[in-house]
């Protein structure tokens, strides 16, 4: 009887377990690398991984999955009957590849193939149109009356701006104009006071204790930080007066690889105090409007848009703030563009009905206990954003984690709820969870362990 010989040589199959070692080792490697990456602050992946190494991401779990195909295949054909390995040490090899395969995959999944927006430095900017004065200099006088029979020759005028949306009742009577409001938040001369953390100016009804902790003052904008708590829950307020648009200014990144924190996106223009948007970039944008700064990024390349599944909170030109209910609402997006808006956020949902009384039921299934970024809206030039601590670590204005003191966070209900009290006319809920912060004097209130697009910050222009 012929002796039975393995239809692969050992020879073969040591190249093989060579090769799959090596796989292996090097796909633990460069996981290592991965993650050391995440890890460190001054390199933060999206952008450096992505803009030196952009092949790391894919590389990871593909050679995980040789090494298991490739230690698989040695089990089959019994390399490891013997002296080699332990079979339930193989088992567990391979447990362990699977895992880290997944867990890289869902990674790469989540961070670089669920971005439908747009493609790294492809997207071409639409610049929306901005509004243009129709009224005379002061120093033109106006036409005389004709005299009645006599001829009067009409010259061509500009096409007249479209009117603004409802956002509130029609005025009695000439508003005042933007630039001539708030003069007493106002400074020739800017200055800033940050104030002790324990100082607190007032105890409300309820027992939350409200502290001014920051103020700032200049020739076009001014910013009142306030700090409330109750029990464990903390949150704080930014109460913004702006005398100008060009005050009220998003920072952002059109490409998810390029992602930072709240911080840098602040650093970058300046920010006299600044928050997270409502990261448009995620990959979880699939209609709607997006708008920053007068230039439409979604739909890319100024297409019109006409489905919209999400709240919609649009601040225009003119100061006024609208929140748009997807449900309830007509969402006209040549009414929106036509009357210049300044920002569209699209994430939501509404947090207030039109009498400025809080919602209880919303077009969003975030309605669950997190930490939260709302902004809300008072008046032309006065606004308020809102950042609550939750269930996360806690970063204090002092920029000191206090791990254990953590602050519950707050459902849709309650927010809604804290707008009310705030007296917002209209709020709107933006991006929450590992995203939620507020920067100002240089310093983080927040979570910030996540980066995300976009920021919605006060400047001095």
């Amino acid at each position: 009887m012929s002796e039975h010989r393995p239809a692969i040589s050992k020879k073969t199959l040591a190249i093989i377990r060579l090769i799959a070692v090596v796989f292996l080792n090097l796909g633990i490697v460069l996981s290592a690398v991965y993650i050391l990456f995440h890890l460190l602050e001054y390199y933060n992946p999206h952008s450096f991984i992505y803009a030196n190494m952009p092949w790391l991401p894919i590389a990871i779990p593909i050679l995980f999955v040789l090494s298991v195909l490739l230690f698989d295949f040695l089990r089959i054909s019994g390399a490891f009957k013997k002296h080699y390995f332990h079979k339930g040490r193989m088992w567990l090899i391979i447990l362990c590849d699977f895992i880290l395969f997944a867990a890289l995959s869902l990674t790469l999944y989540l961070k670089t193939c669920t971005n439908p927006l747009v493609e790294p430095n492809t997207i071409a900017e639409y610049r929306l149109p901005t509004p243009v004065a129709t009224e005379p200099p002061a120093s033109e006088t106006p036409s005389p009356t004709p005299e009645e029979g006599e001829i009067v020759v009409l010259e061509e005028t500009a096409e007249a701006l479209p009117t603004l949306p409802l956002v509130t009742p029609a005025p009695t009577e000439v508003p005042v104009p933007l630039s001539e409001k708030f003069p007493e938040k106002i400074s020739a001369t800017p200055h800033a006071q940050v104030f002790a953390a324990d100082n607190i100016v007032e105890t409300l009804p309820d027992g939350t204790k409200k502290a001014l902790i920051y103020s700032y003052s200049g020739m076009n904008a001014a910013v009142d930080i306030y700090h409330y708590q109750k029990g464990k829950l903390e949150y704080q307020l930014a109460d913004i007066f702006v005398r100008s648009m060009d005050c009220i200014k998003a920072n952002y990144s059109i490409s998810f690889r390029r992602n930072v924190k709240t911080q840098s996106y602040a650093a970058d223009i300046n920010a006299i105090v600044a928050a997270n948007g409502d990261n448009f970039n995620s990959g979880k944008i699939e209609d709607g409007l997006v708008i920053r700064n007068g230039i439409q990024l979604f739909p890319k390349d100024g297409k019109k848009q006409t489905k919209f599944s999400r709240d919609l909170c649009v601040i225009y030109n003119d100061g006024t703030m609208r929140v748009y209910d997807c449900v309830l609402d007509r969402i006209d997006y040549d009414e929106i563009v036509g009357n210049y808006p300044l920002h569209v956020f699209n994430f939501g949902p509404k947090l207030l009905n039109d009498d400025g009384t809080a919602k209880t039921k919303f077009n969003s299934n975030l309605g669950k206990i997190n930490p939260r970024t709302a902004l809300g809206y008072y008046e032309p030039g006065h606004y308020g954003i809102v950042v609550v601590l939750g269930t996360r670590e806690i970063i204090d204005y002092h920029g000191r984690n206090r791990g254990n003191g953590k602050s519950p966070g707050m459902t849709l209900v309650e927010l809604s709820k804290l707008c009310e009290d705030l007296k917002f006319t209209s709020a709107y809920n933006l991006d929450g969870g590992g995203s939620s912060s507020m920067v100002w004097n240089k310093t983080v209130f927040g979570h910030n362990d996540r980066t995300h697009s976009d920021i919605l910050a006060v400047v001095e222009p």
